[in-house]
């Protein structure tokens, strides 16, 4: 079980997929998986998707708005901790690294942002 998942909801996010995606998979912290719920994309979000063969990458296809796509991404998710990125955010590398520090300092943490 992957330690963090990162819930995205996409539509019509060709423009800024790519760097979206990249950014998470150059995290220097690695145990995460991506949930990436597109609602009904009409571009090339899903070719772009498919693009990548990292194993940790799920694309589930369900025509849901923003907030229902990211209720049904955290309900699949295979962790207790749940990280939100949008389609056209970019994370720093050590983004992940420096909230699971965070929240293993603070034994009563319930969220770090």
């Amino acid at each position: 079980m992957p330690r963090i998942s990162i819930v995205m909801p996409v539509r019509n996010s060709e423009r800024f997929l790519a760097p979206a995606v990249d950014g998470l998979l150059a995290q220097t912290f690695r145990d995460f998986e991506l949930i990436v719920v597109d609602g009904g994309s009409t571009d090339r979000t899903l070719d772009i998707l498919s693009s990548y063969k990292d194993s940790r990458i799920h694309v589930f296809q369900e025509p849901l708005e923003i907030t229902p796509a990211r209720n049904f991404g955290m309900a699949r998710s295979q962790s207790p901790w749940i990280a939100a990125h949008d389609s056209d955010d970019i994370s720093l590398p050590r983004r992940l690294e420096m909230q699971w520090d965070a929240l293993n300092r603070i034994p009563n943490a319930v969220l770090s942002y």
